[in-house]
């Protein structure tokens, strides 16, 4: 699995946010419903799906940033800044 996000990072990030996308707009039940289907305290089922599908793409983005704050490619722009304050 790691080896798959160190030759194939940025595609295998595309692939999961996809499908996190895709997920939501398929119409499950248990994040569209037409009728109202009360449950917990009267709040329409569905919400507790999208309340889900939120904390769960929260986690990714929160995973994903920490896996590109270790490559060295998004620290360019930071190695260029060290050298400029070097030379002054």
């Amino acid at each position: 699995m790691k080896k798959l996000f160190d030759e194939h990072f940025e595609r295998t990030w595309l692939i999961i946010f996809l499908f996190m996308f895709f997920l939501i707009m398929v119409p499950f039940p248990f994040f569209y419903s037409e009728t109202y289907i009360p449950s917990i305290g009267g709040i329409p089922s569905y919400l507790f799906g999208w309340f889900a599908h939120t904390a769960v793409t929260f986690a990714l983005i929160i995973v994903y940033y920490r896996m590109c704050m270790k490559r060295k490619e998004y620290h360019v722009y930071d190695e260029e800044e060290q050298t400029e304050k070097e030379e002054r």
